[in-house]
């Protein structure tokens, strides 16, 4: 076997492990991606009962949204305390969510470093069939990469409305 046969052999069998690798992180990122429209969905809800529910606390008190928690805090202080809680929750959350945003950029810039070099194979060269599966599975990473960052900036938009309805329960 020559220097070449064994180059190209070597080669094909590092794309095939990439694949592989790139299958699997795939994976990941679906699964974060089903568990960002869970949390879009859940905070989105939460956000709705809340309002709903500071309503429905102003007409029952007779109280202006800004009494509430002072009432909440002299009068219900169980309750005061768990929308306390939810505020410092919320902004804990944007926290991690902002560095979460930050690794997919940081995962989605090093994708398409590696995208770059396997789509410049030349149609010519011995292993170019092996890099088009490879070429599409981080396509569909770098999609799910910005679909995952735009859910997770809506994420915290809702949690900031949140935390902004709660921002006096201190």
């Amino acid at each position: 076997m020559s220097n070449e046969d064994t180059f190209i052999s070597k080669a094909k069998k590092e794309i095939k492990k990439r694949i592989k690798n790139e299958t699997k992180s795939l994976e990941q990122l679906k699964t974060e991606e089903e568990e960002l429209i869970n949390a879009l969905k859940g905070y989105s809800d939460f956000d709705e009962e809340l309002e709903k529910f500071l309503d429905e606390s102003c007409k029952d008190f007779n109280l202006d949204k800004e009494k509430l928690p002072e009432y909440f805090k002299s009068n219900i202080n169980e309750v005061y305390q768990n929308y306390s809680q939810i505020r410092k929750d919320a902004l804990d959350e944007i926290i991690i969510l902002k560095k979460y945003i930050e690794k997919i950029k940081k995962d989605s810039a090093a994708s398409q470093k590696t995208l770059k070099f396997y789509r410049s194979q030349d149609m010519d060269s011995d292993f170019f069939d092996e890099c088009i599966p490879l070429v599409e599975i981080i396509e569909e990473k770098l999609e799910i990469y910005q679909k995952n960052e735009d859910m997770t900036l809506d994420i915290i938009k809702k949690l900031e409305q949140i935390h902004k309805k709660l921002e006096k329960w201190e």
